[in-house]
């Protein structure tokens, strides 16, 4: 591993295009990527379970105080963080990891606060593209609540074979 930071999927790099992986290579990877220092640390990022054929990932997330607004819930645009996380991961997990999906335009619906306590999100990969994926996303309250919901599109970034010289 090298002393830069953790990259979890690859981008618009030169060289082959990455073998897909396998679920426990997937399980690991996002295992790894919960004790690395990045978003998904600062969000609580614990994977609970994903399915690469029906194209869905769950996490659960553990906020701390410090994600609070002012009124003692998570933060709306920390919980949009957490949607963009699990949909934006069930793209990746849908891809077996082949490829970067950077976030091109999110909408988020808020319906109920979020405590500040754990809570279960859901990502779900609703098409897949050559170049554009679209994804839907829940949040619930530790009591089951629906706390969030949002739809979002991705750049399905396929790696490109390095140049000829």
């Amino acid at each position: 591993m090298t002393d830069g930071p953790f990259l979890l999927a690859p981008d618009l790099a030169g060289g082959p295009p990455p073998e897909p992986l396998d679920a426990d290579q997937i399980r690991a990877r996002l295992s790894l990527r919960s004790a690395k220092p990045n978003v998904s640390t600062l969000l609580g990022f614990e994977l609970v379970d994903f399915s690469i054929e029906e194209r869905w990932l769950e996490a659960r997330f553990h906020p701390t105080p410090q994600l609070a607004n002012l009124r003692g819930s998570v933060q709306g645009g920390i919980i949009t963080a957490m949607l963009d996380e699990v949909m934006s991961l069930s793209v990746l997990v849908a891809e077996r990891f082949t490829c970067g999906v950077p976030t091109l335009e999110i909408k988020t619906s808020y319906y109920n606060p979020l405590p500040v306590e754990p809570c279960v999100a859901r990502g779900q990969a609703m098409r897949i593209g050559g170049r554009i994926a679209f994804m839907e996303g829940t949040v619930w309250t530790p009591g089951g609540e629906i706390a969030t919901k949002a739809s979002a599109t991705c750049q399905v970034r396929r790696v490109k074979p390095a140049a000829k010289p």
